[in-house]
């Protein structure tokens, strides 16, 4: 894995910082996509490993090695040749792949010879490899003369030059085949934005739109989850499918389970003293359940933004929820002019309070109908519910929401 040399965007007014440590995860996020993608061609037998024999590797198939670069690949670039001077590693089983793939952001430079590597046979593949060293030889040459006669101290070779020795070496010319007869460089390859998107647009057609963003979080996270990196980080074809099939199971179009609430972040959207003057609250404060207001107000946002987003889905039609909102509150008439029956007789108003908070605790302690086939629906929910019928002013009164028994 690699990184670009340069961010696209700076702090304002800031230069960046040397232990900025930006783009080393956004190389990382987009060796992880380059990785599910991988996941997606693994057959039931095969698995995937991410950094211990190189970037992603799929053993038996293919090695590849991932940079994610602004500048274009040159004959003299360091990714093209420290990724060769990896695949020579003694203890790199080169001949186990079938491919040896170095897959870049970068596109071709305008003079290189690398242009027709992929074309080429591993013997042609030698030859432009042997006129690179041979030009950057001659160079090095006519500098170090350059100093010499200026009587300068004469320069160390540089870094692509060191690595071209290492890789040219004639101990290492057997091994160095081996690679070349495998070798395919993709250039050009996908920003880390546009990797994303064509993810979306190839993988998530099943999925709500507004859940595609949490959808490849989750599925990022798996893919470098402590306890895959733990174990070696390897990723098996058993372990994909179903980490995919537990996130589609849970932010499909059509769901079949009610869709996951973040309670900790709506939770922090509950003033009580704004939510206060309202109908539904006030209806709780007249039974004497100031304590459980802000209870009350947390579970009318769990269902108004439940509803609002599996609207924007297209999950639900208003005749849905419609019927949903008129079963409940039907049955809770039903409930409450039962619980009235039971009040017969009684005039104390400390008692008639009483007995409608014993009513609101109740009800809302019953089990949650499925909301609209959903299962696992909240309790929360339909409390929810509840609490949106209760700010509701029906047209004839008798059909308005209360919890008081009087």
């Amino acid at each position: 894995m690699d990184t670009t040399q340069h961010p696209n965007t700076t702090l304002p007014g800031h230069a960046p910082l040397p232990f900025d440590a930006t783009l080393l995860f956004k190389a990382l996020q987009y060796q992880l996509l380059v990785a599910v993608e991988h996941c997606y061609d693994l057959a039931p037998d095969e698995c995937l490993w991410l950094e211990v024999l190189g970037d992603v590797t799929v053993p038996g198939k293919s090695q590849t090695e991932v940079k994610h670069y602004t500048d274009n690949l040159t004959d003299s670039h360091a990714n093209f040749w420290n990724t060769l001077k990896n695949w020579l590693h003694e203890n790199f089983d080169r001949t186990s792949f079938k491919s040896l793939v170095l897959l870049t952001t970068q596109e071709f430079g305008a003079q290189t010879l690398l242009k027709g590597w992929n074309t080429a046979t591993p013997a042609e593949r030698l030859s432009i490899m042997e006129s690179i060293v041979a030009s950057s030889q001659a160079s090095a040459g006519n500098k170090a003369k350059k100093e010499s006669e200026a009587g300068e101290v004469i320069s160390k070779p540089s870094k692509s030059q060191s690595l071209q020795q290492y890789v040219m070496t004639l101990d290492r010319r057997g091994a160095l085949m081996e690679v070349l007869e495998r070798m395919h460089i993709t250039t050009g390859a996908e920003s880390l934005e546009q990797r994303l998107k064509t993810y979306e647009t190839r993988h998530l057609k099943p999925i709500r739109p507004s859940k595609y963003q949490q959808f490849i979080y989750e599925l990022l996270g798996f893919m470098c989850s402590p306890e895959l990196v733990i174990k070696g980080w390897k990723i098996t074809h058993q372990a994909f499918t179903d980490k995919l099939s537990e996130l589609t199971h849970r932010y499909m179009k059509h769901p079949k389970t009610f869709p996951p609430v973040d309670m900790a972040a709506l939770k922090k959207s509950v003033d009580v003293e704004e939510i206060r003057p309202m109908p539904f609250a006030q209806k709780i404060t007249e039974i004497g359940g100031e304590q459980y207001l802000k209870r009350a107000a947390l579970h009318r946002v769990v269902a108004q933004t439940t509803i609002s987003d599996l609207y924007t889905d297209g999950v639900l039609f208003k005749p849905m929820v419609d019927l949903y909102l008129s079963n409940h509150l039907t049955q809770h008439q039903y409930g409450r002019d039962a619980a009235m029956l039971g009040c017969t007789g009684v005039t104390c108003s400390t008692q008639l309070s009483t007995r409608s908070m014993m009513f609101f605790l109740e009800r809302n302690g019953l089990p949650a109908e499925p909301f609209c086939g959903l299962e696992h629906t909240m309790p929360e929910f339909r409390n929810g519910i509840y609490h949106m019928l209760a700010g509701e002013k029906p047209e004839d009164e008798d059909d308005e929401f209360h919890w008081r028994l009087w």
